[in-house]
């Protein structure tokens, strides 16, 4: 498609005055880069000239040869071996059957875009180089992006209103993982040269190793549901629920060296408890979920007390006064043992509790007080009187 010129003096000389008819000069050319090749690509339009013979391409400042394009109709020259992700510059001219060349066309080259995204931020800083020698004057500039997982092809996002602005900050949204951007400048005639592509991610350091919820058990006593985590000690983790497929709702935050957690604020009526281990990432972004765990809470038993009306001091299975309750809610029981004096001699909060009694304590009968709250939200006081025997 082309070949070098080994003398540029040559094709510079200047005409002897009126010894030739000067070669009409190009009328407008622009430099771009091929979207899918990456590859910068001269453009311009063919020569009027009707004893035009082909084209000379110089790079570089001073002008110094680089390429020729053979026939007059020709209006496109790839730029195999000049990179995009560097700023380069070329003119044009036109010579005739006998090396006589028109004047050269202004310098110009190809719009050189760089980024630069923070560790941990989403914010992206674009700058551009100016495109010049556009023979419609100068150009505005438009940034297009291509944002993953949002868009399949390039969207316009910014365009700048004279041609002065050189640069563009925004913020990355945060579905996005990766874009994709180009700079288009755009002449009066609808000249449009594109910039190199680039592509940036989020910038984000470690991950989590491990985010995951081993098993799931309910204690109906306690009306509590414990979980065994697997986690990252290094990373934080933030535990979600759903329940009877209500939306998901934060229940807590813990570092990752918890390994086990137990969900108190359980409502026994309600049935299908579900769980999700969350941990971002060391910039605080991108979450990752553990696999979902559920738990259907069992119908909670009916409400019932039993106490006993006497206790054998030193018995192995009858020494201890321990209610038997069922149904119990769990955030209120208060026991209280009181002697013929009307003493206070024992008094507990924990329904798996009871009274033994000591060496000290007579035989006879002593008065109780129980008071509770159960699953049905009802508060209840026995009252009563067992007899230690001794």
């Amino acid at each position: 498609m082309g070949q070098k010129i080994h003398s540029l003096l040559m094709l510079l000389m200047p005409l002897a005055a009126g010894a030739q008819t000067p070669v009409a000069p190009l009328t407008w050319w622009m430099a771009t880069v091929d979207s899918a090749t990456q590859q910068i690509v001269l453009r311009w339009q063919p020569s009027a000239d009707s004893s035009a013979m082909g084209y000379h391409i110089c790079s570089g400042t001073p002008c110094l040869d680089y390429d020729t394009v053979y026939g007059w109709s020709e209006s496109t020259h790839i730029c195999l071996d000049h990179s995009p992700l560097e700023r380069h510059t070329y003119r044009l001219h036109v010579f005739d059957s006998a090396m006589n060349v028109s004047a050269l066309t202004p310098s110009f080259g190809n719009v050189l875009l760089t980024a630069d995204v923070p560790e941990c931020a989403t914010t992206v800083h674009v700058e551009w180089t100016p495109y010049t020698g556009l023979p419609q004057g100068q150009p505005r500039y438009r940034l297009e992006l291509m944002l993953e997982p949002l868009h399949e092809g390039f969207t316009e996002y910014y365009t700048t209103q004279d041609s002065s602005q050189l640069s563009y900050t925004f913020e990355m949204p945060e579905a996005v993982t990766r874009a994709r951007m180009r700079v288009v400048a755009e002449g009066a005639e609808g000249i449009r040269s594109l910039s190199n592509v680039i592509e940036v991610e989020r910038r984000t350091v470690d991950s989590a190793s491990v985010v995951e919820i081993e098993g799931l058990e309910y204690d109906s006593v306690r009306t509590e549901i414990r979980l065994a985590l697997q986690t990252d000690p290094a990373f934080d983790y933030t535990l979600y629920r759903s329940i009877d497929g209500t939306p998901w709702r934060e229940v807590a935050t813990f570092s990752g060296s918890t390994t086990r957690y137990t969900d108190s604020d359980i409502n026994p009526y309600d049935s299908l408890h579900c769980y999700q281990l969350g941990v971002k990432d060391a910039c605080g972004m991108n979450e990752r979920y553990s696999t979902t765990r559920c738990l259907v809470v069992p119908d909670p038993p009916a409400p019932v007390a039993w106490l006993p009306n006497a206790i054998v001091a030193g018995d192995d299975r009858n020494g201890v006064f321990r209610p038997v309750v069922r149904g119990l809610l769990g955030d209120l029981y208060e026991l209280e043992i009181y002697n013929r004096a009307g003493m206070l001699v024992y008094r507990t909060e924990e329904p798996a509790a009871g009274w033994t009694p000591t060496a000290e304590s007579r035989g006879g009968v002593y008065t109780y007080r129980l008071r509770c709250r159960f699953n049905t939200g009802t508060v209840k006081t026995y009252t009563g009187t067992v007899l230690l025997i001794k």
